[in-house]
């Protein structure tokens, strides 16, 4: 009798391949949800800052202070299209030729003067 039972329990049921393609569907749906979700929370954002980045590297001038990607702080004393100098002591005169791409951050400015950090 209890043979009988476990066979029983293995034949499917009507109905149950249904439920199967359906849980599929579910997996699906919330893959496409958990997808959409990273692009609204990380990539978004990401490309924002990085299109705001690059808006304010075409804009540097004369005296800009900025972060260049190798730590180094300075203002800068001349640009040209791909090329900035940048001054990094006023005392000694050390000024250093860095490429714009590398250019990390841009600090803002108070009206005309440079904010000091």
């Amino acid at each position: 009798m209890d043979a009988f039972v476990m066979l029983a329990q293995c034949v499917p049921q009507q109905g149950g391949g249904a439920e199967q393609g359906g849980g599929s569907m579910m997996f699906l749906i919330m893959m496409i949800a958990m997808i959409g979700i990273m692009y609204f929370i990380v990539y978004r954002p990401q490309v924002k800052a990085r299109k705001r980045l690059e808006a304010s590297i075409r804009e540097i001038r004369k005296g800009d202070r900025v972060l260049t990607s190798g730590g180094l702080y300075g203002h800068i004393v001349g640009t040209s299209d791909t090329v900035a100098v940048l001054e990094i002591d006023k005392e000694k005169g050390i000024k250093v030729e860095i490429n714009k791409a590398m250019i990390a951050q841009v600090f803002p400015r108070d009206g005309d003067n440079v904010k000091v950090i």
